[in-house]
Protein backbone atom coordinates (compact mmCIF):
# COMPACT_ATOMS: atom_id res chain seq x y z
CA UNK A 1 0.00 0.00 0.00
CA UNK A 2 1.36 3.77 -1.29
CA UNK A 3 2.03 5.55 1.94
CA UNK A 4 -0.19 8.78 1.78
CA UNK A 5 1.91 10.58 4.66
CA UNK A 6 5.67 10.42 2.29
CA UNK A 7 6.77 14.08 1.80
CA UNK A 8 5.39 16.47 -0.74
CA UNK A 9 7.64 18.48 -2.46
CA UNK A 10 6.60 21.69 -2.81
CA UNK A 11 3.70 22.23 -5.97
CA UNK A 12 4.77 24.45 -8.95
CA UNK A 13 2.69 25.58 -11.56
CA UNK A 14 2.87 24.30 -15.47
CA UNK A 15 1.67 26.65 -17.64
CA UNK A 16 0.40 25.79 -21.38
CA UNK A 17 -0.07 27.25 -24.34
CA UNK A 18 -2.05 24.83 -25.99
CA UNK A 19 -3.53 21.26 -25.20
CA UNK A 20 -0.83 19.15 -24.01
CA UNK A 21 -0.46 15.60 -25.92
CA UNK A 22 -2.71 13.12 -24.94
CA UNK A 23 -4.79 14.97 -22.55
CA UNK A 24 -8.37 13.91 -24.17
CA UNK A 25 -7.86 10.65 -23.57
CA UNK A 26 -5.65 9.68 -20.63
CA UNK A 27 -6.88 8.44 -17.28
CA UNK A 28 -7.18 10.78 -14.17
CA UNK A 29 -5.40 8.40 -12.17
CA UNK A 30 -2.16 8.83 -14.35
CA UNK A 31 -2.16 12.52 -15.41
CA UNK A 32 1.07 12.84 -13.38
CA UNK A 33 2.62 11.19 -16.60
CA UNK A 34 1.72 13.91 -18.83
CA UNK A 35 1.53 16.87 -16.44
CA UNK A 36 4.16 17.14 -13.62
CA UNK A 37 2.05 18.96 -11.28
CA UNK A 38 -1.04 21.73 -11.25
CA UNK A 39 -1.35 22.88 -14.52
CA UNK A 40 -3.12 26.64 -16.06
CA UNK A 41 -3.43 25.89 -19.93
CA UNK A 42 -4.53 28.56 -22.32
CA UNK A 43 -6.82 26.79 -25.44
CA UNK A 44 -7.20 29.50 -28.08
CA UNK A 45 -11.55 30.07 -28.86
CA UNK A 46 -13.00 32.20 -31.76
CA UNK A 47 -14.22 34.70 -29.29
CA UNK A 48 -12.74 36.98 -26.23
CA UNK A 49 -12.60 36.74 -23.52
CA UNK A 50 -11.79 33.50 -22.17
CA UNK A 51 -13.57 31.44 -19.52
CA UNK A 52 -12.24 29.85 -16.27
CA UNK A 53 -12.57 26.36 -15.56
CA UNK A 54 -10.94 25.06 -12.87
CA UNK A 55 -10.79 21.10 -11.99
CA UNK A 56 -9.79 18.37 -9.49
CA UNK A 57 -9.08 20.85 -7.03
CA UNK A 58 -10.31 17.81 -4.78
CA UNK A 59 -7.74 14.41 -6.39
CA UNK A 60 -11.28 12.28 -6.14
CA UNK A 61 -13.67 14.29 -7.95
CA UNK A 62 -13.33 13.50 -11.16
CA UNK A 63 -16.57 14.79 -12.88
CA UNK A 64 -14.75 18.03 -13.89
CA UNK A 65 -11.99 16.56 -15.83
CA UNK A 66 -14.11 13.88 -17.54
CA UNK A 67 -16.17 16.90 -18.36
CA UNK A 68 -13.28 18.48 -19.89
CA UNK A 69 -11.96 15.71 -22.03
CA UNK A 70 -15.55 14.90 -23.81
CA UNK A 71 -15.45 19.01 -24.52
CA UNK A 72 -11.98 18.28 -26.16
CA UNK A 73 -13.50 15.58 -28.36
CA UNK A 74 -16.57 16.52 -29.31
CA UNK A 75 -15.43 20.18 -30.25
CA UNK A 76 -12.50 19.36 -32.03
CA UNK A 77 -10.35 21.25 -29.49
CA UNK A 78 -6.87 19.35 -30.41
CA UNK A 79 -7.52 20.52 -34.35
CA UNK A 80 -9.56 23.84 -34.08
CA UNK A 81 -10.43 26.61 -31.97
CA UNK A 82 -12.94 26.55 -29.00
CA UNK A 83 -16.19 28.65 -29.63
CA UNK A 84 -14.50 30.88 -27.04
CA UNK A 85 -11.07 31.33 -25.13
CA UNK A 86 -10.61 28.71 -22.13
CA UNK A 87 -8.37 28.78 -19.55
CA UNK A 88 -8.08 25.68 -17.62
CA UNK A 89 -6.74 25.09 -14.30
CA UNK A 90 -6.17 21.32 -13.81
CA UNK A 91 -5.33 21.00 -9.54
CA UNK A 92 -4.72 18.09 -7.34
CA UNK A 93 -2.84 15.47 -9.53
CA UNK A 94 -1.11 13.90 -7.24
CA UNK A 95 -3.92 13.11 -4.98
CA UNK A 96 -5.66 12.39 -8.15
CA UNK A 97 -3.38 10.11 -8.85
CA UNK A 98 -4.10 8.72 -5.40
CA UNK A 99 -8.11 8.35 -5.80
CA UNK A 100 -7.94 10.82 -2.65
CA UNK A 101 -9.41 14.16 -1.68
CA UNK A 102 -5.72 15.41 -0.81
CA UNK A 103 -2.94 13.89 0.08
CA UNK A 104 -2.72 13.58 4.57
CA UNK A 105 0.48 16.29 4.51
CA UNK A 106 -1.18 18.28 2.22
CA UNK A 107 -3.91 21.38 2.27
CA UNK A 108 -7.13 21.18 0.93
CA UNK A 109 -6.34 22.76 -2.55
CA UNK A 110 -9.95 24.60 -2.31
CA UNK A 111 -8.63 26.42 1.08
CA UNK A 112 -5.89 28.35 -0.40
CA UNK A 113 -6.91 31.14 -2.01
CA UNK A 114 -6.21 33.42 0.67
CA UNK A 115 -3.18 33.23 2.51
CA UNK A 116 0.54 33.29 2.18
CA UNK A 117 1.74 31.18 4.75
CA UNK A 118 2.37 27.36 2.42
CA UNK A 119 3.68 26.74 -0.47
CA UNK A 120 0.51 25.82 -1.89
CA UNK A 121 -0.37 29.34 -0.98
CA UNK A 122 2.19 30.47 -3.58
CA UNK A 123 0.74 28.29 -6.36
CA UNK A 124 -2.71 29.87 -5.75
CA UNK A 125 -0.89 33.26 -5.81
CA UNK A 126 0.99 32.23 -8.57
CA UNK A 127 -2.85 31.16 -10.78
CA UNK A 128 -4.33 34.62 -9.90
CA UNK A 129 -1.19 36.76 -10.92
CA UNK A 130 -1.49 34.77 -14.49
CA UNK A 131 -5.31 35.45 -14.28
CA UNK A 132 -5.39 39.34 -13.28
CA UNK A 133 -3.09 39.58 -16.81
CA UNK A 134 -6.66 39.38 -18.66
CA UNK A 135 -10.35 39.91 -18.66
CA UNK A 136 -12.42 36.51 -18.03
CA UNK A 137 -15.75 35.87 -18.87
CA UNK A 138 -16.52 34.01 -16.13
CA UNK A 139 -15.15 31.87 -13.88
CA UNK A 140 -16.04 27.87 -12.91
CA UNK A 141 -15.16 25.56 -10.83
CA UNK A 142 -15.86 22.03 -10.98
CA UNK A 143 -17.02 19.98 -7.95
CA UNK A 144 -18.38 15.99 -6.52
CA UNK A 145 -20.23 15.89 -3.46
CA UNK A 146 -19.74 12.49 -1.54
CA UNK A 147 -22.92 12.75 0.10
CA UNK A 148 -26.61 12.03 -1.87
CA UNK A 149 -27.14 16.00 -2.45
CA UNK A 150 -28.88 17.41 -5.38
CA UNK A 151 -26.90 18.62 -8.58
CA UNK A 152 -27.09 22.15 -7.19
CA UNK A 153 -25.04 25.97 -8.12
CA UNK A 154 -22.42 27.90 -5.67
CA UNK A 155 -22.45 31.65 -5.73
CA UNK A 156 -20.14 34.08 -3.21
CA UNK A 157 -21.70 37.26 -4.35
CA UNK A 158 -25.39 38.04 -5.20
CA UNK A 159 -24.82 39.96 -8.10
CA UNK A 160 -27.36 39.56 -10.67
CA UNK A 161 -24.58 38.13 -13.13
CA UNK A 162 -24.18 35.46 -10.48
CA UNK A 163 -27.26 34.49 -9.87
CA UNK A 164 -28.36 33.66 -13.31
CA UNK A 165 -24.90 32.09 -14.57
CA UNK A 166 -25.53 29.89 -11.49
CA UNK A 167 -29.17 29.19 -12.51
CA UNK A 168 -28.08 27.96 -15.79
CA UNK A 169 -27.32 25.31 -13.97
CA UNK A 170 -29.67 24.28 -11.67
CA UNK A 171 -32.41 26.01 -9.81
CA UNK A 172 -31.35 25.14 -6.40
CA UNK A 173 -28.49 27.62 -5.65
CA UNK A 174 -26.39 27.86 -2.75
CA UNK A 175 -24.92 31.21 -1.86
CA UNK A 176 -21.88 31.42 1.08
CA UNK A 177 -19.04 33.41 2.18
CA UNK A 178 -17.70 31.18 4.09
CA UNK A 179 -14.86 29.24 3.33
CA UNK A 180 -13.42 32.16 2.49
CA UNK A 181 -10.43 31.06 0.88
CA UNK A 182 -12.41 28.98 -1.81
CA UNK A 183 -11.01 29.75 -5.27
CA UNK A 184 -14.81 30.94 -6.38
CA UNK A 185 -14.46 33.53 -4.02
CA UNK A 186 -11.00 34.50 -5.12
CA UNK A 187 -12.06 34.84 -8.58
CA UNK A 188 -15.36 36.56 -7.60
CA UNK A 189 -13.23 39.82 -7.46
CA UNK A 190 -12.53 39.08 -10.85
CA UNK A 191 -15.03 38.19 -13.26
CA UNK A 192 -19.18 36.28 -12.36
CA UNK A 193 -18.24 33.41 -10.98
CA UNK A 194 -19.77 30.21 -9.90
CA UNK A 195 -19.15 26.45 -8.23
CA UNK A 196 -20.78 23.58 -9.51
CA UNK A 197 -21.84 20.48 -7.05
CA UNK A 198 -22.47 17.97 -9.60
CA UNK A 199 -23.36 14.86 -7.41
CA UNK A 200 -21.53 11.55 -7.43
CA UNK A 201 -18.00 11.58 -8.91
CA UNK A 202 -17.83 10.20 -12.49
CA UNK A 203 -21.84 9.67 -12.61
CA UNK A 204 -22.85 9.55 -16.26
CA UNK A 205 -25.80 12.59 -15.34
CA UNK A 206 -23.51 14.62 -13.54
CA UNK A 207 -20.46 14.79 -16.63
CA UNK A 208 -23.71 15.07 -19.38
CA UNK A 209 -24.87 18.03 -16.90
CA UNK A 210 -21.54 19.70 -16.91
CA UNK A 211 -20.52 19.28 -20.15
CA UNK A 212 -24.37 20.62 -21.58
CA UNK A 213 -23.49 23.63 -19.25
CA UNK A 214 -20.10 24.46 -20.73
CA UNK A 215 -21.21 24.63 -23.73
CA UNK A 216 -23.40 26.61 -23.19
CA UNK A 217 -20.79 29.66 -21.11
CA UNK A 218 -18.96 28.52 -24.17
CA UNK A 219 -21.27 29.88 -26.82
CA UNK A 220 -24.10 32.18 -25.32
CA UNK A 221 -23.48 35.86 -25.41
CA UNK A 222 -23.14 37.44 -22.30
CA UNK A 223 -26.62 39.66 -22.64
CA UNK A 224 -28.07 35.78 -22.36
CA UNK A 225 -25.99 33.81 -20.15
CA UNK A 226 -26.06 36.49 -17.64
CA UNK A 227 -29.60 36.96 -17.60
CA UNK A 228 -32.12 35.20 -16.52
CA UNK A 229 -33.79 32.12 -17.93
CA UNK A 230 -37.08 31.53 -19.52
CA UNK A 231 -37.84 29.57 -16.26
CA UNK A 232 -36.79 32.16 -13.06
CA UNK A 233 -37.68 29.67 -10.65
CA UNK A 234 -34.29 29.56 -7.93
CA UNK A 235 -34.56 28.12 -4.64
CA UNK A 236 -31.99 30.39 -3.05
CA UNK A 237 -29.74 29.28 -0.04
CA UNK A 238 -27.65 30.61 2.23
CA UNK A 239 -25.01 28.91 4.20
CA UNK A 240 -24.75 29.72 7.47
CA UNK A 241 -22.95 27.56 9.77
CA UNK A 242 -20.60 24.53 9.20
CA UNK A 243 -20.86 21.42 11.07
CA UNK A 244 -17.83 19.57 12.58
CA UNK A 245 -16.82 16.66 14.56
CA UNK A 246 -13.84 15.77 16.96
CA UNK A 247 -10.52 14.86 15.39
CA UNK A 248 -10.09 11.34 15.07
CA UNK A 249 -13.67 10.58 16.66
CA UNK A 250 -14.78 6.90 15.38
CA UNK A 251 -18.02 7.26 13.72
CA UNK A 252 -21.27 4.82 12.56
CA UNK A 253 -24.40 5.00 10.88
CA UNK A 254 -27.16 2.59 11.21
CA UNK A 255 -26.72 -1.14 13.22
CA UNK A 256 -23.20 0.50 14.80
CA UNK A 257 -21.18 -1.28 17.07
CA UNK A 258 -20.46 -0.52 20.65
CA UNK A 259 -17.13 0.80 19.95
CA UNK A 260 -18.04 4.13 17.92
CA UNK A 261 -18.10 7.52 19.45
CA UNK A 262 -21.37 8.30 17.46
CA UNK A 263 -23.90 6.28 15.66
CA UNK A 264 -25.93 8.24 13.00
CA UNK A 265 -29.40 7.39 11.07
CA UNK A 266 -28.57 5.57 8.09
CA UNK A 267 -30.37 7.65 6.23
CA UNK A 268 -28.54 10.62 7.26
CA UNK A 269 -27.79 11.67 3.78
CA UNK A 270 -31.12 12.04 2.83
CA UNK A 271 -31.92 14.72 4.64
CA UNK A 272 -29.57 17.07 2.63
CA UNK A 273 -31.89 19.99 1.22
CA UNK A 274 -34.50 19.31 3.12
CA UNK A 275 -36.29 21.22 5.98
CA UNK A 276 -35.61 19.10 9.21
CA UNK A 277 -38.36 19.77 12.16
CA UNK A 278 -36.64 20.45 15.81
CA UNK A 279 -36.73 17.42 17.91
CA UNK A 280 -35.02 15.15 14.88
CA UNK A 281 -33.07 12.99 15.75
CA UNK A 282 -29.82 12.64 14.19
CA UNK A 283 -27.86 10.12 16.06
CA UNK A 284 -26.69 8.92 19.54
CA UNK A 285 -23.62 9.48 21.40
CA UNK A 286 -21.71 7.10 22.22
CA UNK A 287 -19.70 6.42 25.91
CA UNK A 288 -17.80 9.27 25.76
CA UNK A 289 -20.37 11.88 24.95
CA UNK A 290 -18.80 13.24 21.75
CA UNK A 291 -21.22 15.32 19.75
CA UNK A 292 -21.19 17.64 17.01
CA UNK A 293 -19.81 21.48 17.08
CA UNK A 294 -21.72 24.54 14.96
CA UNK A 295 -19.96 27.21 14.06
CA UNK A 296 -21.74 30.19 12.17
CA UNK A 297 -19.88 32.42 9.44
CA UNK A 298 -18.30 34.40 12.13
CA UNK A 299 -16.26 31.17 13.31
CA UNK A 300 -18.45 31.34 16.87
CA UNK A 301 -19.78 27.88 18.41
CA UNK A 302 -23.11 28.06 18.17
CA UNK A 303 -23.79 24.56 18.76
CA UNK A 304 -26.14 25.27 21.63
CA UNK A 305 -28.48 26.90 19.10
CA UNK A 306 -28.68 24.00 16.81
CA UNK A 307 -27.87 20.78 18.71
CA UNK A 308 -28.80 19.03 22.10
CA UNK A 309 -28.01 16.41 23.72
CA UNK A 310 -31.09 14.05 24.82
CA UNK A 311 -29.96 10.75 27.15
CA UNK A 312 -27.13 10.64 24.77
CA UNK A 313 -29.24 11.16 21.81
CA UNK A 314 -28.00 14.02 19.27
CA UNK A 315 -31.28 16.00 18.69
CA UNK A 316 -31.88 18.94 16.62
CA UNK A 317 -32.83 21.58 19.01
CA UNK A 318 -34.63 23.70 15.93
CA UNK A 319 -36.19 23.53 12.60
CA UNK A 320 -32.85 23.21 10.17
CA UNK A 321 -31.98 22.58 6.69
CA UNK A 322 -28.79 20.72 5.78
CA UNK A 323 -26.50 20.38 3.01
CA UNK A 324 -23.61 17.92 2.10
CA UNK A 325 -24.15 15.53 5.01
CA UNK A 326 -22.02 12.73 4.80
CA UNK A 327 -21.31 8.99 5.76
CA UNK A 328 -17.12 9.08 4.53
CA UNK A 329 -15.60 9.19 7.37
CA UNK A 330 -12.59 10.35 5.64
CA UNK A 331 -14.08 13.55 3.89
CA UNK A 332 -15.90 14.22 7.50
CA UNK A 333 -12.61 14.60 9.23
CA UNK A 334 -11.00 16.63 6.30
CA UNK A 335 -13.53 18.77 5.75
CA UNK A 336 -16.86 18.33 7.88
CA UNK A 337 -19.94 16.58 8.54
CA UNK A 338 -21.99 19.14 6.98
CA UNK A 339 -23.15 22.62 6.46
CA UNK A 340 -26.64 24.22 7.78
CA UNK A 341 -28.69 27.15 5.54
CA UNK A 342 -31.36 29.04 5.67
CA UNK A 343 -33.88 30.57 2.25
CA UNK A 344 -32.11 33.04 1.12
CA UNK A 345 -34.97 35.72 -0.20
CA UNK A 346 -34.38 38.10 -3.08
CA UNK A 347 -35.88 40.98 -4.83
CA UNK A 348 -36.94 40.57 -7.70
CA UNK A 349 -34.81 41.11 -11.10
Amino acid sequence: MEDLNEAIPAPQLHLYNAIPEYLSDIPVEKLDSILPGPALIYIEGNATPPIFISVLLHGNETTGFLAIQHLIKELNLDSRPAPRGIILFIGNIAAAKKGVRRLENEPDYNRIWNGDSLPEHRLAKAVLVELSKQQLYAAVDIHNNTGKNPHYACINRTDASFIHLARRFSKTIVYFTEPHEVISMALSHLCPSVTLECGFSGEAEGLNHVYDYLVQCLTLPAKTLFSPPSDKQSNIFHTIAKITLPDNSHLGFGDCRDTVDMCFRDDLEELNFTSVPAGTKLGISGKNRCSLRVTDNSNREVTDEYIRLDNNNIVTRKQLIPSMFTKNETIIHQDCFGYIMEPYPLKND
